[in-house]
């Protein structure tokens, strides 16, 4: 794997994991001070976004189409992780030569 699409995957990987946390950590805070919990969906799918665009990049370095794998990965972060986990088994495609 090329270092630029190497490290769309794990900038990808930290958006992920990033989002899950913010929204483990803002559930309880939320709960505990009596707050509306829709915030915390608001803001693991806002830092998901950064997580769909790396997808999309990192589809596009091996050949394949952005918005076929970064779209779906705007939906949330479960679709992001079913992305990821996607493009990690799927490889490049054959004979596609890496972009930059």
């Amino acid at each position: 794997m090329n270092t630029p699409a190497s490290r769309h995957s794990r900038n990808a990987l930290i958006f992920l994991i990033a989002a899950i946390v913010a929204a483990l950590l803002a559930l309880p805070l939320l709960r505990a001070i009596g707050m509306a919990q829709w915030p915390v969906f608001a803001l693991a799918w806002l830092v998901n976004l950064g997580a769909a665009w790396h997808l999309g990049q990192w589809a596009r370095q091996q050949g394949r189409p952005a918005w076929a794998f970064g779209g779906p990965a705007l939906l949330g972060t479960v679709a992001s992780i079913v992305v990821y986990v996607l493009l990690a088994l799927l490889g490049p495609k054959r004979g596609a030569s890496p972009q930059r």
